[in-house]
Protein backbone atom coordinates (compact mmCIF):
# COMPACT_ATOMS: atom_id res chain seq x y z
CA UNK A 1 0.00 0.00 0.00
CA UNK A 2 1.55 3.32 -1.12
CA UNK A 3 -1.12 5.60 0.31
CA UNK A 4 -0.26 8.15 2.97
CA UNK A 5 -2.64 8.49 5.89
CA UNK A 6 -2.92 12.14 6.92
CA UNK A 7 -4.43 14.16 9.76
CA UNK A 8 -4.80 17.93 10.20
CA UNK A 9 -4.19 17.58 13.95
CA UNK A 10 -2.63 14.87 16.14
CA UNK A 11 -4.88 11.84 16.53
CA UNK A 12 -4.62 9.65 19.61
CA UNK A 13 -1.82 7.13 19.81
CA UNK A 14 -4.43 4.39 19.64
CA UNK A 15 -5.70 5.70 16.30
CA UNK A 16 -2.19 5.91 14.87
CA UNK A 17 -1.47 2.32 15.79
CA UNK A 18 -4.56 1.14 13.91
CA UNK A 19 -2.79 1.86 10.61
CA UNK A 20 0.05 -0.61 11.09
CA UNK A 21 0.12 -1.62 7.39
CA UNK A 22 0.56 1.92 6.05
CA UNK A 23 4.25 2.89 5.53
CA UNK A 24 3.76 6.64 5.98
CA UNK A 25 1.62 8.43 8.57
CA UNK A 26 1.45 12.23 8.28
CA UNK A 27 0.33 14.52 11.08
CA UNK A 28 0.06 18.27 10.49
CA UNK A 29 0.53 20.13 13.75
CA UNK A 30 -1.94 23.04 14.07
CA UNK A 31 0.42 24.93 16.39
CA UNK A 32 3.99 24.81 17.64
CA UNK A 33 3.18 22.32 20.36
CA UNK A 34 3.94 18.65 20.94
CA UNK A 35 1.15 16.07 20.62
CA UNK A 36 -0.11 14.52 23.84
CA UNK A 37 0.68 10.84 23.50
CA UNK A 38 1.32 10.33 27.20
CA UNK A 39 -0.73 7.12 27.15
CA UNK A 40 1.84 5.57 24.78
CA UNK A 41 5.34 5.55 26.27
CA UNK A 42 7.12 4.79 22.99
CA UNK A 43 5.43 7.55 21.01
CA UNK A 44 5.76 10.05 23.84
CA UNK A 45 9.50 9.36 24.18
CA UNK A 46 9.96 9.85 20.43
CA UNK A 47 8.86 13.49 20.80
CA UNK A 48 11.92 14.53 22.79
CA UNK A 49 13.74 16.03 19.80
CA UNK A 50 10.75 17.16 17.72
CA UNK A 51 11.18 20.74 16.49
CA UNK A 52 9.03 23.30 14.67
CA UNK A 53 11.44 24.78 12.13
CA UNK A 54 11.46 21.88 9.65
CA UNK A 55 9.67 18.58 9.24
CA UNK A 56 10.21 15.74 11.70
CA UNK A 57 10.85 12.31 10.22
CA UNK A 58 10.38 9.63 12.89
CA UNK A 59 11.48 6.32 11.40
CA UNK A 60 10.51 2.97 12.95
CA UNK A 61 9.05 4.51 16.09
CA UNK A 62 6.07 2.55 14.90
CA UNK A 63 7.36 -0.75 13.45
CA UNK A 64 8.27 -0.49 9.75
CA UNK A 65 6.56 2.88 9.49
CA UNK A 66 7.62 6.50 9.13
CA UNK A 67 5.72 9.06 11.16
CA UNK A 68 5.90 12.59 9.73
CA UNK A 69 5.19 15.48 12.08
CA UNK A 70 4.71 18.64 10.02
CA UNK A 71 4.91 21.99 11.85
CA UNK A 72 2.52 24.81 10.86
CA UNK A 73 5.15 26.55 8.72
CA UNK A 74 5.19 23.58 6.31
CA UNK A 75 1.66 22.16 6.48
CA UNK A 76 0.52 24.05 3.36
CA UNK A 77 3.54 22.85 1.36
CA UNK A 78 3.23 19.08 1.54
CA UNK A 79 4.12 18.67 -2.14
CA UNK A 80 7.66 19.74 -1.23
CA UNK A 81 8.03 16.44 0.56
CA UNK A 82 5.49 14.09 -0.98
CA UNK A 83 5.06 15.34 -4.55
CA UNK A 84 1.76 14.20 -6.02
CA UNK A 85 1.43 11.09 -3.88
CA UNK A 86 -2.10 10.20 -2.88
CA UNK A 87 -3.03 11.20 0.64
CA UNK A 88 -5.97 9.68 2.45
CA UNK A 89 -7.10 12.36 4.85
CA UNK A 90 -8.70 11.09 8.04
CA UNK A 91 -9.76 14.67 8.80
CA UNK A 92 -10.60 17.65 6.59
CA UNK A 93 -7.43 18.20 4.52
CA UNK A 94 -5.05 21.08 5.06
CA UNK A 95 -5.40 23.52 2.17
CA UNK A 96 -2.30 23.51 0.04
CA UNK A 97 -0.57 26.49 -1.54
CA UNK A 98 0.38 26.29 -5.22
CA UNK A 99 3.87 25.10 -6.08
CA UNK A 100 5.85 28.02 -7.46
CA UNK A 101 8.03 27.67 -10.53
CA UNK A 102 11.71 27.36 -9.72
CA UNK A 103 14.96 27.89 -11.56
CA UNK A 104 15.78 25.20 -14.08
CA UNK A 105 19.02 24.28 -12.32
CA UNK A 106 17.09 23.51 -9.14
CA UNK A 107 14.70 21.06 -10.79
CA UNK A 108 15.36 17.42 -10.04
CA UNK A 109 16.46 15.31 -13.01
CA UNK A 110 14.84 12.12 -14.18
CA UNK A 111 16.41 9.14 -12.41
CA UNK A 112 16.66 5.45 -13.06
CA UNK A 113 15.72 2.93 -10.38
CA UNK A 114 18.78 2.06 -8.27
CA UNK A 115 20.38 -1.32 -8.80
CA UNK A 116 23.75 -0.84 -7.14
CA UNK A 117 24.96 2.46 -5.69
CA UNK A 118 28.62 3.40 -5.25
CA UNK A 119 29.22 5.72 -2.29
CA UNK A 120 32.62 7.39 -2.28
CA UNK A 121 33.74 8.23 1.25
CA UNK A 122 33.36 6.42 4.59
CA UNK A 123 32.92 9.34 6.97
CA UNK A 124 29.65 10.26 8.62
CA UNK A 125 28.17 11.56 5.34
CA UNK A 126 29.06 8.44 3.39
CA UNK A 127 28.02 6.07 6.17
CA UNK A 128 24.67 7.80 6.70
CA UNK A 129 23.95 7.86 2.96
CA UNK A 130 24.87 4.20 2.52
CA UNK A 131 22.83 3.21 5.58
CA UNK A 132 19.75 5.07 4.35
CA UNK A 133 20.02 3.35 0.97
CA UNK A 134 20.61 -0.09 2.51
CA UNK A 135 17.59 0.35 4.78
CA UNK A 136 15.55 0.68 1.59
CA UNK A 137 16.95 -2.59 0.27
CA UNK A 138 19.48 -1.06 -2.13
CA UNK A 139 22.86 -2.76 -2.58
CA UNK A 140 25.70 -0.33 -1.81
CA UNK A 141 29.47 -0.41 -2.20
CA UNK A 142 31.35 2.15 -0.09
CA UNK A 143 34.90 2.95 -1.20
CA UNK A 144 37.41 4.98 0.79
CA UNK A 145 41.11 5.63 0.23
CA UNK A 146 41.93 5.45 3.96
CA UNK A 147 42.80 2.34 5.96
CA UNK A 148 39.82 2.81 8.29
CA UNK A 149 36.44 4.49 8.28
CA UNK A 150 35.91 7.96 9.81
CA UNK A 151 39.54 8.76 9.13
CA UNK A 152 39.29 12.44 8.19
CA UNK A 153 36.90 15.12 9.51
CA UNK A 154 34.80 12.43 11.22
CA UNK A 155 37.84 11.11 13.09
CA UNK A 156 37.71 13.05 16.36
CA UNK A 157 37.67 10.87 19.46
CA UNK A 158 34.59 12.70 20.76
CA UNK A 159 32.28 15.08 18.96
CA UNK A 160 29.20 16.96 20.12
CA UNK A 161 25.72 16.50 18.70
CA UNK A 162 23.56 19.59 19.19
CA UNK A 163 22.59 22.55 17.01
CA UNK A 164 24.33 25.92 17.22
CA UNK A 165 21.51 27.90 15.62
CA UNK A 166 20.50 31.45 14.89
CA UNK A 167 17.34 32.84 16.53
CA UNK A 168 16.17 33.79 13.04
CA UNK A 169 14.36 31.65 10.49
CA UNK A 170 17.29 30.99 8.17
CA UNK A 171 17.84 27.91 5.98
CA UNK A 172 20.76 26.98 8.20
CA UNK A 173 18.57 27.08 11.32
CA UNK A 174 15.94 24.91 9.64
CA UNK A 175 18.58 22.41 8.50
CA UNK A 176 20.35 22.27 11.86
CA UNK A 177 17.17 21.73 13.87
CA UNK A 178 15.73 19.18 11.44
CA UNK A 179 19.08 17.43 11.19
CA UNK A 180 19.73 17.44 14.93
CA UNK A 181 16.46 15.67 15.68
CA UNK A 182 16.95 13.17 12.87
CA UNK A 183 20.55 12.43 13.88
CA UNK A 184 19.70 12.12 17.57
CA UNK A 185 16.99 9.54 16.83
CA UNK A 186 19.25 7.67 14.40
CA UNK A 187 22.06 7.53 16.96
CA UNK A 188 19.75 6.06 19.59
CA UNK A 189 18.42 3.49 17.11
CA UNK A 190 21.82 2.40 15.81
CA UNK A 191 23.76 2.48 19.11
CA UNK A 192 21.14 1.83 21.81
CA UNK A 193 23.64 0.62 24.44
CA UNK A 194 25.34 4.06 24.83
CA UNK A 195 28.78 2.58 25.42
CA UNK A 196 30.32 5.05 22.95
CA UNK A 197 28.13 8.09 23.54
CA UNK A 198 26.62 9.99 26.42
CA UNK A 199 23.20 11.63 26.51
CA UNK A 200 23.95 14.06 29.33
CA UNK A 201 23.27 17.26 27.38
CA UNK A 202 25.34 20.09 25.92
CA UNK A 203 25.72 23.42 27.69
CA UNK A 204 26.45 26.28 25.29
CA UNK A 205 27.70 29.07 27.53
CA UNK A 206 27.51 32.85 27.05
CA UNK A 207 31.16 33.31 26.21
CA UNK A 208 30.83 36.79 24.67
CA UNK A 209 28.25 39.55 24.13
CA UNK A 210 27.05 38.17 20.80
CA UNK A 211 26.46 34.68 22.21
CA UNK A 212 24.75 36.11 25.29
CA UNK A 213 22.31 38.04 23.09
CA UNK A 214 21.75 35.08 20.75
CA UNK A 215 21.12 32.63 23.59
CA UNK A 216 18.75 35.08 25.27
CA UNK A 217 16.64 35.32 22.11
CA UNK A 218 16.57 31.55 21.71
CA UNK A 219 15.59 31.06 25.33
CA UNK A 220 12.40 33.01 24.61
CA UNK A 221 11.21 30.20 22.30
CA UNK A 222 9.00 28.50 24.86
CA UNK A 223 7.75 26.04 22.25
CA UNK A 224 11.30 24.64 22.00
CA UNK A 225 11.87 24.46 25.76
CA UNK A 226 12.05 20.65 25.53
CA UNK A 227 15.02 21.08 23.18
CA UNK A 228 16.90 23.97 24.75
CA UNK A 229 16.38 26.39 27.58
CA UNK A 230 18.18 29.33 29.11
CA UNK A 231 20.10 28.72 32.35
CA UNK A 232 21.84 30.97 34.86
CA UNK A 233 25.46 30.49 35.92
CA UNK A 234 24.27 28.72 39.08
CA UNK A 235 22.01 26.40 37.09
CA UNK A 236 24.80 25.79 34.55
CA UNK A 237 27.18 24.82 37.35
CA UNK A 238 24.66 22.37 38.78
CA UNK A 239 24.08 20.80 35.37
CA UNK A 240 27.80 20.64 34.54
CA UNK A 241 28.96 19.30 37.89
CA UNK A 242 31.82 21.85 37.90
CA UNK A 243 31.76 25.62 38.47
CA UNK A 244 30.65 27.59 35.43
CA UNK A 245 30.98 31.37 35.52
CA UNK A 246 28.40 32.16 32.84
CA UNK A 247 24.86 31.22 32.05
CA UNK A 248 23.91 29.91 28.65
CA UNK A 249 21.64 27.63 26.68
CA UNK A 250 21.22 24.01 27.75
CA UNK A 251 20.42 21.34 25.15
CA UNK A 252 18.92 18.63 27.32
CA UNK A 253 19.08 15.87 24.68
CA UNK A 254 22.46 16.99 23.32
CA UNK A 255 25.22 14.44 23.60
CA UNK A 256 28.85 13.60 23.04
CA UNK A 257 29.68 10.63 20.87
CA UNK A 258 32.53 8.69 19.34
CA UNK A 259 32.01 9.24 15.58
CA UNK A 260 34.04 6.16 14.64
CA UNK A 261 31.69 3.86 16.54
CA UNK A 262 28.65 5.46 14.91
CA UNK A 263 30.10 5.24 11.42
CA UNK A 264 31.12 1.61 11.91
CA UNK A 265 27.63 0.68 13.05
CA UNK A 266 25.94 2.56 10.21
CA UNK A 267 28.09 0.64 7.73
CA UNK A 268 27.44 -2.70 9.43
CA UNK A 269 24.55 -3.69 7.16
CA UNK A 270 24.03 -6.77 5.02
CA UNK A 271 23.52 -4.67 1.88
CA UNK A 272 26.71 -2.61 2.34
CA UNK A 273 30.08 -3.76 1.00
CA UNK A 274 32.97 -1.68 2.37
CA UNK A 275 36.21 -1.28 0.42
CA UNK A 276 39.04 0.42 2.34
CA UNK A 277 42.46 1.40 0.98
CA UNK A 278 40.53 1.91 -2.23
CA UNK A 279 41.46 5.14 -4.01
CA UNK A 280 39.07 6.34 -6.72
CA UNK A 281 41.04 7.17 -9.86
CA UNK A 282 38.30 7.92 -12.38
CA UNK A 283 34.53 7.73 -12.83
CA UNK A 284 32.77 7.67 -16.19
CA UNK A 285 29.24 6.93 -17.28
CA UNK A 286 28.99 4.52 -20.21
CA UNK A 287 25.37 5.29 -21.04
CA UNK A 288 23.98 2.67 -18.68
CA UNK A 289 26.15 2.57 -15.55
CA UNK A 290 28.94 4.36 -13.78
CA UNK A 291 32.34 2.72 -14.31
CA UNK A 292 34.82 3.40 -11.52
CA UNK A 293 38.51 2.72 -11.81
CA UNK A 294 40.14 2.37 -8.39
CA UNK A 295 43.39 1.20 -6.82
CA UNK A 296 41.62 -2.10 -6.13
CA UNK A 297 40.26 -2.59 -9.63
CA UNK A 298 37.08 -1.60 -11.42
CA UNK A 299 33.60 -1.19 -9.97
CA UNK A 300 30.30 -0.60 -11.71
CA UNK A 301 27.16 1.00 -10.29
CA UNK A 302 23.86 2.38 -11.52
CA UNK A 303 24.33 5.47 -9.28
CA UNK A 304 27.23 7.25 -7.61
CA UNK A 305 27.24 9.47 -4.53
CA UNK A 306 30.28 11.56 -3.61
CA UNK A 307 30.64 11.96 0.18
CA UNK A 308 34.26 12.96 -0.08
CA UNK A 309 34.66 15.87 2.35
CA UNK A 310 37.88 17.82 1.91
CA UNK A 311 39.14 15.33 -0.68
CA UNK A 312 36.29 16.47 -2.94
CA UNK A 313 38.75 18.95 -4.45
CA UNK A 314 40.69 16.08 -6.02
CA UNK A 315 37.80 13.70 -6.75
CA UNK A 316 36.46 13.09 -10.25
CA UNK A 317 33.42 15.18 -11.25
CA UNK A 318 32.72 16.68 -7.82
CA UNK A 319 36.16 18.31 -7.93
CA UNK A 320 34.69 20.73 -10.47
CA UNK A 321 32.81 22.48 -7.65
CA UNK A 322 34.37 25.39 -5.73
CA UNK A 323 34.96 24.28 -2.15
CA UNK A 324 36.70 25.92 0.78
CA UNK A 325 39.04 23.98 3.05
CA UNK A 326 39.33 24.53 6.79
CA UNK A 327 41.96 22.95 8.97
CA UNK A 328 40.90 21.78 12.42
CA UNK A 329 42.63 20.01 15.30
CA UNK A 330 41.24 18.60 18.52
CA UNK A 331 43.14 17.68 21.67
CA UNK A 332 42.95 14.89 24.24
CA UNK A 333 43.81 15.10 27.95
CA UNK A 334 43.72 12.57 30.77
CA UNK A 335 40.81 12.74 33.24
CA UNK A 336 41.55 14.10 36.72
CA UNK A 337 39.68 13.79 40.00
CA UNK A 338 38.21 17.25 39.41
CA UNK A 339 37.39 16.83 35.69
CA UNK A 340 35.69 13.53 36.40
CA UNK A 341 32.87 15.56 37.91
CA UNK A 342 32.05 17.09 34.52
CA UNK A 343 28.62 15.70 33.67
CA UNK A 344 27.70 17.59 30.51
CA UNK A 345 29.63 18.82 27.51
CA UNK A 346 30.64 22.48 27.56
CA UNK A 347 30.64 24.52 24.38
CA UNK A 348 31.52 28.11 23.60
CA UNK A 349 34.32 29.35 21.38
CA UNK A 350 35.70 25.85 22.00
CA UNK A 351 34.35 22.69 23.63
CA UNK A 352 35.20 19.91 26.05
CA UNK A 353 33.37 16.59 26.40
CA UNK A 354 32.90 14.59 29.61
CA UNK A 355 35.52 11.91 30.14
CA UNK A 356 35.22 8.70 28.16
CA UNK A 357 37.61 5.85 28.89
CA UNK A 358 39.64 8.12 31.17
CA UNK A 359 40.21 10.88 28.59
CA UNK A 360 38.55 14.16 27.58
CA UNK A 361 38.45 15.54 24.04
CA UNK A 362 38.58 19.31 23.67
CA UNK A 363 39.21 21.94 21.00
CA UNK A 364 39.02 22.76 18.17
CA UNK A 365 41.11 25.05 16.01
CA UNK A 366 39.65 26.69 12.91
CA UNK A 367 42.09 27.72 10.16
CA UNK A 368 40.48 28.59 6.80
CA UNK A 369 42.33 28.01 3.53
CA UNK A 370 44.86 25.71 5.15
CA UNK A 371 45.25 22.23 3.70
CA UNK A 372 47.86 20.84 6.13
CA UNK A 373 46.37 17.94 8.06
CA UNK A 374 49.45 17.08 10.13
CA UNK A 375 49.36 17.46 13.92
CA UNK A 376 50.80 20.76 15.17
CA UNK A 377 52.02 21.71 18.63
CA UNK A 378 50.91 25.31 17.96
CA UNK A 379 47.32 24.13 17.54
CA UNK A 380 47.63 22.05 20.71
CA UNK A 381 48.64 25.18 22.63
CA UNK A 382 45.82 27.15 21.00
CA UNK A 383 43.30 24.54 22.19
CA UNK A 384 44.70 24.68 25.71
CA UNK A 385 44.39 28.46 25.74
CA UNK A 386 40.79 28.29 24.54
CA UNK A 387 40.02 25.71 27.22
CA UNK A 388 41.35 28.14 29.83
CA UNK A 389 38.89 30.72 28.51
CA UNK A 390 36.04 28.21 28.43
CA UNK A 391 36.55 26.94 31.98
CA UNK A 392 39.63 28.01 33.97
CA UNK A 393 39.08 25.45 36.74
CA UNK A 394 39.07 22.53 34.33
CA UNK A 395 42.14 23.90 32.57
CA UNK A 396 44.02 24.22 35.86
CA UNK A 397 43.16 20.67 36.88
CA UNK A 398 44.87 19.09 33.88
CA UNK A 399 48.50 18.07 33.51
CA UNK A 400 48.94 18.48 29.77
CA UNK A 401 52.44 17.00 29.62
CA UNK A 402 52.33 13.44 28.41
CA UNK A 403 48.85 13.79 26.87
CA UNK A 404 47.90 11.90 23.77
CA UNK A 405 48.04 13.69 20.45
CA UNK A 406 44.66 14.80 19.22
CA UNK A 407 43.25 14.58 15.72
CA UNK A 408 44.09 16.97 12.88
CA UNK A 409 41.92 16.96 9.76
CA UNK A 410 40.53 19.10 6.98
CA UNK A 411 36.90 20.14 6.80
CA UNK A 412 35.06 20.98 3.60
CA UNK A 413 32.88 24.08 3.38
CA UNK A 414 31.01 26.18 0.83
CA UNK A 415 30.95 29.97 0.50
CA UNK A 416 27.58 30.23 2.27
CA UNK A 417 28.46 27.66 4.97
CA UNK A 418 25.67 25.34 3.87
CA UNK A 419 26.30 21.72 2.84
CA UNK A 420 26.43 20.75 -0.82
CA UNK A 421 23.81 18.04 -1.35
CA UNK A 422 21.80 16.77 -4.30
CA UNK A 423 21.97 15.82 -7.96
CA UNK A 424 25.12 16.93 -9.77
CA UNK A 425 24.94 19.15 -12.81
CA UNK A 426 27.65 18.96 -15.46
CA UNK A 427 29.51 22.18 -14.67
CA UNK A 428 31.11 22.52 -18.12
CA UNK A 429 27.77 22.13 -19.89
CA UNK A 430 26.04 24.41 -17.36
CA UNK A 431 28.50 27.21 -18.09
CA UNK A 432 27.52 27.00 -21.75
CA UNK A 433 23.77 26.62 -21.24
CA UNK A 434 23.52 29.43 -18.67
CA UNK A 435 26.29 31.70 -19.98
CA UNK A 436 23.93 34.67 -20.35
CA UNK A 437 23.61 34.88 -16.58
CA UNK A 438 27.05 36.48 -16.64
CA UNK A 439 25.47 39.45 -18.42
CA UNK A 440 22.27 39.56 -16.36
CA UNK A 441 21.74 37.37 -13.33
CA UNK A 442 17.98 37.73 -13.80
CA UNK A 443 18.03 36.64 -17.45
CA UNK A 444 15.16 34.23 -18.08
CA UNK A 445 16.50 30.87 -19.17
CA UNK A 446 14.28 27.84 -19.70
CA UNK A 447 16.86 25.32 -20.87
CA UNK A 448 16.87 22.11 -18.80
CA UNK A 449 19.87 21.71 -16.57
CA UNK A 450 22.44 19.27 -17.99
CA UNK A 451 22.85 16.86 -15.09
CA UNK A 452 25.25 13.98 -14.89
CA UNK A 453 23.14 10.81 -15.02
CA UNK A 454 22.37 9.39 -11.58
CA UNK A 455 25.22 11.25 -9.84
CA UNK A 456 24.87 12.89 -6.43
CA UNK A 457 26.88 14.59 -3.72
CA UNK A 458 26.62 14.88 0.08
CA UNK A 459 29.53 16.96 1.37
CA UNK A 460 30.74 20.35 2.71
CA UNK A 461 29.26 19.92 6.19
CA UNK A 462 32.06 21.93 7.79
CA UNK A 463 32.16 21.38 11.55
CA UNK A 464 28.45 20.50 11.79
CA UNK A 465 28.44 17.14 10.04
CA UNK A 466 27.20 15.13 13.01
CA UNK A 467 23.97 17.14 12.91
CA UNK A 468 23.57 17.73 9.16
CA UNK A 469 25.11 14.77 7.30
CA UNK A 470 22.62 12.06 8.38
CA UNK A 471 19.47 13.90 7.25
CA UNK A 472 21.23 14.90 4.04
CA UNK A 473 22.12 11.25 3.49
CA UNK A 474 18.46 10.35 4.01
CA UNK A 475 17.51 13.05 1.49
CA UNK A 476 19.89 11.71 -1.17
CA UNK A 477 18.69 8.15 -0.57
CA UNK A 478 15.07 9.28 -0.88
CA UNK A 479 15.85 11.08 -4.16
CA UNK A 480 17.52 7.99 -5.59
CA UNK A 481 14.69 5.70 -4.49
CA UNK A 482 11.84 8.04 -5.45
CA UNK A 483 10.62 8.22 -1.84
CA UNK A 484 9.20 11.17 0.14
CA UNK A 485 11.85 13.79 0.82
CA UNK A 486 12.80 14.89 4.35
CA UNK A 487 13.84 18.43 3.34
CA UNK A 488 11.65 21.40 2.38
CA UNK A 489 11.87 22.97 -1.08
CA UNK A 490 13.72 25.89 0.47
CA UNK A 491 16.41 23.55 1.78
CA UNK A 492 16.50 21.45 -1.37
CA UNK A 493 17.39 24.59 -3.33
CA UNK A 494 19.67 26.08 -0.67
CA UNK A 495 21.83 22.92 -0.60
CA UNK A 496 21.72 22.18 -4.32
CA UNK A 497 25.26 21.79 -5.72
CA UNK A 498 24.31 23.65 -8.89
CA UNK A 499 24.03 26.87 -6.88
CA UNK A 500 27.82 26.97 -6.73
CA UNK A 501 28.20 26.84 -10.51
CA UNK A 502 25.50 29.45 -11.10
CA UNK A 503 27.22 31.75 -8.61
CA UNK A 504 30.49 31.35 -10.48
CA UNK A 505 28.78 32.19 -13.78
CA UNK A 506 27.09 35.28 -12.35
CA UNK A 507 30.27 36.50 -10.69
CA UNK A 508 32.39 35.95 -13.79
CA UNK A 509 31.17 39.28 -15.18
CA UNK A 510 32.48 41.28 -12.21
Amino acid sequence: MNEIMAWNAPPSATVLRQFSCVPHLLVCLPENALPDWSDDAILQAALSCVQFSGVNVLENVLPNQTLWLIPPAHSAHLRDFFGERHMVWQTPPVEQKPVLAEKMWFRQPEMAAPQHVIVVGAGIAGAATAHALAQRGVRVTVVDAAARVANAASGNRQGLLYAKISPHNTPQTELLLSGYGYARRLLANVLPERETWGASGVLHINHDKAETARNALLAQDDFHAHLYRGVTAAQASELAGVPVAQGGLFWAQGCWLNPLAWVEQLLSHQYIDLKLNCHLISAQHDGENWQMRTSQGAFSGSHIVFCTGASSRHAPIVGELPFQIIRGQTSVVRETAFSGSLKTALSGASYIAPAWGGWHTFGATFLPNNDDDTWRNSDELANQNELANLNPQLHQSFAFSGSLKGHAALRCDAHDHLPVVGALGNSTAMRQVYAKLALDKNYRLNAPCPHYPNAFVNTAHGSRGLATAPICGAYVAAMICGAPLPLSRRLQNALNPNRLIIRQIVRSSS
